[in-house]
């Protein structure tokens, strides 16, 4: 066994965590009344919380973990392919969606290939939670507003946004990846100075930056 998956375990499944699992799955049954869909949530939440798990424990290379789900994925999805083709072949559903889902775990398995080969796991703020996540994107809104009077560097950020420098720091690294905030390359001898790129802010522009981004991600593997 990887070492800390134990304690991750303990930390992960408490009592009260349990429990809810439990609260959640008898409304799923009392809604229903279907036990094939009771199976078929009890497997979604089993695997959702041991990839969880595997995800939080240090010692486990995330990468391998996309390995393990993709190869999971593509034989699932062969085996309800061929169950597709014979036991259910005339009351049986769509054949073309254990195809498409066939092809999402050679995605992933590609993708994982691809994080091997550049020697990092393929979202690199993965380990964020969902919290820290909303935090940084409230604190990036506050610093995009103060930009928009004009560059500025990282303590004058902190110091209009009554945020730490660490923050600062931190809502750079998450806002630079699509260019929306910058370096401006005017001080030879001063701090670095960040500007605000406001074609890049807004609803048309949110969702052409994260279409592109999107692109960029569905193509990754294959990149040469």
């Amino acid at each position: 066994m990887a070492p800390g998956l134990g304690h991750t375990v303990r930390k992960q499944l408490t009592v009260r965590h349990v429990l809810t699992i439990i609260a959640f799955l008898a409304i799923v049954y009392g809604v229903t009344r279907d036990v094939n869909t009771l199976i078929a949530v009890v497997i979604a939440l089993g695997l959702t919380e041991t990839i969880q798990i595997l995800k939080d424990t240090p010692s486990i290379d995330n990468r391998w973990i996309h390995v393990g789900i993709g190869m999971f994925v593509a034989a699932g999805s062969l085996v309800w392919f061929g169950y597709e083709f014979t036991v259910a072949a005339t009351t049986g559903g769509p054949a073309w969606f254990p195809g498409l889902t066939f092809l999402a775990g050679v995605w992933i398995l590609l993708d994982a290939r691809r994080d091997f080969v550049e020697g990092q796991d393929s979202d690199p703020h993965q380990d964020l939670e969902a919290s820290e996540v909303m935090l940084i994107l409230n604190h990036a809104h506050l610093v995009a507003e103060e930009l928009k009077s004009g560059p500025k560097t990282v303590p004058e950020l902190a110091q209009e946004c009554d945020l730490t420098e660490s923050r600062v720091h931190d809502v750079l690294e998450f806002a630079t990846d699509d260019r929306m905030i910058y370096r401006v390359d005017d001080s030879e001898s001063g701090p670095e100075r960040y500007a605000l790129d406001e074609s890049k802010v807004g609803g048309v522009a949110f969702v052409r930056s994260n279409g592109k981004r999107i692109v960029r991600r569905l193509l990754r593997p294959f990149q040469p």
